[in-house]
């Protein structure tokens, strides 16, 4: 049994990596996962736990999630009209040391050690926020006397088991930019990131704002586009308070998969009657960066398929970008019924959109868990190191190139040193490197990916290839400065022979 066994595996292995040889990887892709820190999903396991303690497990769920490639980090802040980060506005997050308002002790800031976590790793830090929950289950814990909903109930619509912030007062939407603001002016992020969340799901809002509707409608007649059009008010006035602020900060939302079933033939909730959610419009006005919309079907789902649902979202993202969340905590889990397959098949498909830039998936605990071997088969789809699209709309100017790259071999490793570059005409230098190695019968092609060895953070300037084959007559190396915004400068080039081999 255990020779049939390991022969079936080792057959595996083979297969994989033939399949693999022959691979196309791209070079840029967003590689991301949600750690979602409500109800203890993904992090802190324990709201109970020391600091330490806490502060050690995201150390190891952040390295595990490197280690599986992933490249951007999706940090849930805000959950209840609470903060996971020192705020000037809203209470310490009950789901942090639990109790609603209490402080971690001994002190840390979560959102700046994740940040700084995150960039010591390479990966980009999103700040995720739910924009409009103010109660996830009504009465679930003692509420602090600073939350919102005690200094402005009238603000509150409340629902049997449930408060949301009322998005047809105008001064909610307000108060939703100034909470954002206040974290992109004191908080080195990458991006701001809203989830799914609007008007509710269940029960469906019906006569709850009619007050509120009455007051606030202006030139609407009808409730339903004025719902919508509260939504996209907010968005915009995040967006632009954003490019006031910090202009390099990616704003970007993950609706939910479905807008409206007539769009790719599905049978779900609409999301456009429903929540009120309109991302055709933020896509055409261009007020947010990226569109992440949870496609968690499958494919061929009679509900809602992922093959149908995928290249609608492609065709629908205009001059932004489009990245595919999948349900990895589902697909992943060992008591899952469908395809064993299903997740590297989805990966593949959104490969193969021409406009979409990459995955993200929900949840970070089947990556760091390693769900059925998921963080294993990450290894294989992210076998190199990819990085991020560039986003011309905020910043295309190209960083200068580093200056005197040399190579020296020392014993048998090639260690590359270089200079770094002279600030841009945009003020740019370099925010991290990448380096390129190509055999002596290889030309210098740094459009693919398997030719990176190493991107490394732009405060070092050198770089040691411990990976140098015997075999081998020469090397030629390559080495480009990148952006905080990804865009990459052309190469400089270094050849050396392998001596004494």
């Amino acid at each position: 049994m255990r020779h049939k066994l390991f022969v079936t595996l080792l057959f595996l292995l083979v297969l994989s990596n033939q399949i693999f040889s022959q691979y196309i990887y791209p070079k840029r892709e967003v590689r991301g996962a949600w750690v979602a820190t409500v109800a203890d999903i993904d992090w802190p396991s324990n709201k109970n736990a020391s600091s330490e303690k806490q502060m050690a497990e995201l150390t190891d769920m952040l390295d595990k999630l490197k280690a599986a490639g992933i490249n951007t980090i999706f940090f849930q802040v805000r959950t209840e009209c609470d903060a996971l980060y020192n705020s000037k506005y809203e209470p310490w997050s009950y789901w942090l040391t639990g109790e609603q308002g209490k402080a971690p002790s001994p002190f840390y800031d979560p959102l700046e050690f994740a940040v700084s976590a995150a960039h010591k790793r390479g990966m980009e830090l999103h700040a995720w926020f739910n924009p409009y929950r103010a109660a996830k289950t009504n009465g679930e814990y003692p509420i602090a006397e600073n939350h919102i909903s005690k200094i402005h109930p009238e603000w509150m619509l409340t629902f049997k088991s449930f408060k949301i912030l009322n998005p047809g007062i105008p001064a909610v939407s307000h108060y939703i930019a100034k909470v954002i603001s206040d974290v992109v002016r004191r908080y080195d992020v990458d991006g701001i990131h809203f989830d799914d969340y609007f008007y509710p799901y269940t029960p469906k809002i019906t006569t709850q704002d009619a007050a509120t509707f009455a007051k606030y409608k202006g030139r609407f007649k009808d409730i339903d586009e004025w719902r919508r059009n509260n939504i996209n008010k907010m968005v915009e006035e995040v967006h632009d308070s954003i490019m006031t602020i910090r202009p390099g900060v990616k704003f970007g939302i993950s609706p939910f998969g479905i807008v409206e079933n007539k769009f790719a033939r599905t049978k779900g909730l609409n999301s456009y009657d429903v929540l009120y959610c309109d991302p055709v419009t933020w896509l055409k006005d261009k007020t947010v960066d990226y569109i992440l919309p949870q496609l968690y079907w499958e494919i061929g789902s009679k509900a809602a398929d992922y093959a149908s649902l995928l290249p609608w979202w492609a065709l629908s993202a205009g001059e932004r970008q489009v990245y595919v969340g999948i349900y990895s905590t589902k697909m992943a889990s060992p008591d899952y019924k469908g395809q064993p397959d299903e997740l590297e098949r989805q990966i593949k498909l959104s490969r193969q959109m021409i406009k979409t830039y990459g995955t993200v998936f929900f949840s970070a605990k089947s990556i760091a868990g390693n769900y059925s071997h998921f963080a294993d088969s990450l290894k294989l789809y992210y076998k190199y190191p990819s990085l991020l699209p560039s986003m011309s709309w905020i910043d295309s100017v190209k960083p200068c190139s580093p200056g005197n790259l040399t190579a020296k071999q020392m014993d048998l490793p090639v260690v590359l040193k270089w200079d770094k570059p002279l600030r841009a005409p945009d003020g740019d230098t370099a925010y991290k490197y990448v380096i390129y190695r190509f055999d002596y019968r290889g030309q210098v092609n740094v459009d693919e990916a398997k030719h990176i060895l190493c991107i490394q953070n732009g405060n070092e300037t050198t770089f040691t290839d411990t990976t140098v084959e015997k075999s081998k007559l020469q090397y030629t190396y390559a080495v480009t400065a990148v952006d905080r915004l990804n865009n990459e400068s052309a190469p400089v080039i270094v050849t050396i022979r392998i001596n004494g081999y």
